[in-house]
C-alpha cells in the first residue's frame, strides 16, 4: 500500500504553539492530524514545513516550492496572522498572496485545506482601539479566505465559527489555541475531510476548566512574558523558530 502524503504549511499555529508534547517541542493540530490520517488510512508520509512568525508572503516566498516539490496528496495551508497584527497592512497585497499561496497548492491536483482565523483570547490586555482593529481585520481576512478557497475548489476549516470567544481552549499566551484547541482543530480537519462541515464547540468541550477572566495583575504577568518578548523579536526582525519542524517525508505508521 502507497503511504499517503501530507505536508503542512504556515506559521507557528501549524507548528503547533500552545500544544506542547511529551519531549517540550511542539505538537499541534497538524501533527494530530497527521496522527488521525494514519488511523483511517494506514502509513503516511508526512512533512511539517511551518515557521512560526512568518507573514503569507514569507510563507509563499520559503515554503511553497518544497512543499510543491514533496509533491503531496494532501496539504494545509494557514498563515495571515503575523500579517493581521503587523502596523501596516496591504489587504491588497495580503489577498494576492494569500490567493498565490491557495491557487498554486491547488494546481498540483493535492486536496488543499486552508482556515479563517479565531479572535484572540479575551484577557489579552489590548486597548480597546487596537482590539477593535485587529477584529476588523479578522474578519475581513476571513471572508478573503473563503472566497478564495471556493474559487480554487480548496477546502476551507471555518475556525473563526468553531472556536469560543473566552480564554477557554487557549494556551497560556492567549494567541495560540492550548492542547484542546489544537486536538479539536485536527478532529474537525478529519471532519472536513470526510465532507461534514465542522460545527462550533462549547467552552465546556474543549476546556473543562474554563479559568475566570484574568485579574490585573495576571494581565501585567501576560505582559511581561509574552507581549515585550515578541515586540522585541519584532523589532530585531526575527522569526519565533528558525527552521522548519519536518523538512522531509517522516512516515509515521506501519
Amino acid at each position: 500500500m502507497n503511504e499517503y502524503r501530507f505536508v503542512a504549511v504556515g506559521d507557528s499555529f501549524t507548528e503547533g504553539v500552545g500544544d506542547p508534547g511529551p519531549d517540550g517541542n511542539p505538537r499541534g493540530w497538524a501533527d494530530r492530524l497527521a496522527e488521525l490520517l494514519v488511523a483511517r488510512r494506514g502509513p503516511v508520509s508526512y512533512a511539517n514545513l511551518a515557521v512560526g512568525g512568518l507573514t503569507t508572503r514569507q510563507v509563499v516566498e520559503s515554503q511553497l516550492e518544497p512543499a510543491v516539490a514533496l509533491e503531496p496528496e494532501l496539504v494545509t495551508a494557514v498563515a495571515g496572522m503575523n500579517d493581521l497584527i503587523r502596523p501596516k497592512l496591504d489587504f491588497r497585497v495580503f489577498v494576492d498572496d494569500q490567493d498565490k499561496l491557495i491557487g498554486t497548492l491547488v494546481a498540483t491536483g493535492a486536496k488543499v485545506i486552508t482556515a479563517t482565523l479565531p479572535t484572540p483570547a479575551q484577557g489579552v490586555p489590548l486597548p480597546t482601539p487596537l482590539r477593535r482593529t485587529l477584529i476588523k481585520r479578522l474578519n475581513l481576512s476571513n471572508a478573503f479566505v473563503r472566497r478564495i478557497a471556493a474559487r480554487h475548489g480548496a477546502l476551507c476549516l471555518d475556525l473563526a465559527m468553531m472556536m469560543p470567544p473566552g480564554i477557554g481552549g487557549w494556551s497560556e499566551d492567549r494567541l495560540h489555541p492550548g492542547p484542546d484547541g489544537h486536538r479539536a482543530a485536527a478532529q474537525a480537519c478529519l471532519e472536513l475531510l470526510d465532507g461534514r462541515p465542522p460545527r462550533k464547540l462549547s467552552v465546556a468541550e474543549i476546556a473543562p476548566d474554563y479559568p475566570a477572566d484574568p485579574s490585573l495583575t495576571d494581565q501585567y504577568r501576560w505582559a511581561r512574558q509574552f507581549l515585550v518578548p515578541w515586540v522585541k523579536r519584532r523589532m530585531r526582525g526575527e522569526s519565533r523558530g528558525a527552521v522548519a519542524k519536518v523538512t522531509a517525508y517522516l512516515r509515521l505508521g506501519g
